[in-house]
């Protein structure tokens, strides 16, 4: 297979906006910015031509076709880009540059070629989202259930806490109202005694009473001492 030197020409945009012209012979100073990756430009010839042994030259030869058309395209596409006032160059400045190259019947496999990037581009955005929602949602929820294992241990503290307290309530005022009971029961047998002056008996124990009452902690208050004891005072 012999392939014939075809002299190639075309013109770049510069970095001012002016067309330069630029020669086959000149070598490109970017071309890994457009380069093909050399297993996707094998499994085509692969795919277009199974039973054939191309040579490394012709490869070579194939690599470089393609990104002279690259760059061909890509320069069109500018121009249409730039006569339309746009700043991004769109689908349709490359469906543009297809015309202006005389490949029009290469639109149709290009807008198809255009949806399946579109959908493949979804694809993997889509797959990425997913991959840090459940990466992030995974430390989430293990932040979010050290946070509660530290509330519950909180609570377990405070409320054993609270119950030693409570105890502690109960035990003082179970022994106060012992006492009341005691001294009641003793002020109710030395009333029923006989006394040799009625008067001064009563206003006795009326003071002793009130002392009784005055002296009576909260502690038994709370557990009902004050009610306990005035039942045991209503003897008549």
């Amino acid at each position: 297979m012999c392939f014939g030197t075809i002299p190639f020409s075309y013109s770049a945009p510069s970095a001012r906006g002016f067309y330069v012209s630029v020669d086959d012979d000149v070598a490109f100073k970017d071309d890994e910015e457009v380069a093909i990756p050399r297993a996707s430009l094998n499994k085509f010839i692969k795919d277009i031509l199974p039973d054939a042994r191309l040579a490394i030259e012709t490869r070579e030869l194939l690599l470089s076709c393609c990104h002279k058309f690259i760059h061909q395209l890509s320069t069109e596409a500018n121009a249409a880009c730039a006569r339309a006032n746009k700043k991004t160059i769109n689908p349709e400045h490359i469906l543009s540059g297809l015309d202006a190259m005389g490949l029009s019947s290469y639109k149709e496999e290009a807008r198809a070629a255009n949806e399946g990037a579109k959908v493949e581009l979804k694809d993997r955005r889509m797959l990425s989202a997913s991959h840090r929602f459940k990466k992030h949602d995974s430390e989430e929820l293990k932040r979010l259930m050290e946070e509660q294992e530290r509330i519950f241990e909180l609570a377990r503290v405070g409320m054993m806490e609270k119950q030693v307290d409570e105890n502690d309530l109960i035990k003082a005022a179970a022994s106060t109202m012992a006492t009341l009971s005691g001294r009641a029961g003793l002020s109710a047998s030395e009333k029923s005694a006989p006394t040799r002056d009625e008067g001064r008996a009563t206003a006795g124990l009326a003071g002793d009473a009130v002392a009784e009452q005055s002296a009576i902690p909260g502690s038994a208050v709370l557990l009902g001492g004050l009610n306990a004891l005035g039942e045991e005072d209503n003897y008549d």
